[in-house]
């Protein structure tokens, strides 16, 4: 083979998706290069995407592509090989393969968060015309700049907001929007990554608890509000009761959990 497009591009997925069984260069000759690609990154839905480049005319040329799942049905692997055959078709002419791969793991992240979210979230319930406030609990914050980074902007994409609370070793997070949106959170916040672990690398949050909801919008003031709060009575007392809402959240959900008398 003798198309450097073809080997940059492999050199850049060799390096992206380092993964066990993540990426394979199935055979390379003359006539055709065959890659075999399954993103890690795709949590509950096995995707394999099979690429079959010509090396005497591709990028000029759009790859051959198949996508493989022993569980999607035989109408959705047809509308997802579709699609990305589309995608395809709108880059052809650039090296596209990196760009294929990260709108097919954007794409299957949507797909399984819009297919399951209602079953894993039973709090939510059906009633959709309704803004809601969730109140929830984390375990730990080990980075806040990459957290509230990425909380911002999921935030902003589902159109809601927040406070995200801070009292000793307590943190509690109040997020206010529309039912769906609001489940479409809940479901990203605990399968894609939102902070690092001890070592840096990037982690998602497995210990996020959903203390309950209630039946009306968070005047939060901004997309998502952080506050610090100490056992001054006059700090408790000024923030909640400056917020009627937060007096009931506070009431029914925070106080039984760090104790907090005033």
């Amino acid at each position: 083979m003798n198309n450097q497009d073809i080997a940059d591009e492999i050199e850049a997925l060799s390096a992206i998706l380092c993964a066990a069984s993540e990426f394979e260069v199935k055979s390379s000759d003359e006539n055709e290069v065959i890659l075999v690609i399954q993103p890690q990154q795709i949590n509950s839905n096995v995707i394999s995407l099979t690429v079959v480049l010509d090396p005497k005319s591709y990028p000029s040329s759009s790859p051959q592509l198949s996508v493989q799942s022993p569980r999607l049905s035989r109408a959705e692997l047809q509308n997802l090989d579709t699609l990305i055959k589309q995608q395809a078709s709108k880059l052809q002419g650039e090296v596209t393969i990196l760009s294929l791969v990260e709108w097919l793991v954007e794409y299957c992240l949507r797909y399984e968060e819009e297919t399951i979210c209602r079953a894993t979230n039973p709090v939510i319930e059906r009633d959709i015309d309704n803004d809601y406030t969730v109140v929830a609990q984390l375990d730990h914050i080990r980075s806040k700049t990459i957290y509230l980074k990425t909380l911002n902007q999921w935030f902003r994409e589902l159109d809601l907001h927040g406070v995200l609370i801070s009292y000793r070793k307590w943190i509690f997070l109040l997020v206010s929007g529309k039912k769906d949106s609001l489940q479409l959170y809940l479901k990203r916040h605990r399968t894609r990554n939102v902070d690092v672990d001890s070592g840096g690398r990037p982690c998602r949050e497995r210990m996020l608890t959903v203390l309950g909801q209630v039946e009306e919008p968070l005047d939060a003031g901004g997309v998502l509000v952080e506050v610090e709060l100490n056992d001054s009575g006059e700090d408790w007392s000024t923030y909640w009761k400056s917020r009627s809402l937060l007096v009931s959240i506070y009431q029914k959900f925070i106080q039984p959990q760090t104790g907090q008398k005033k």
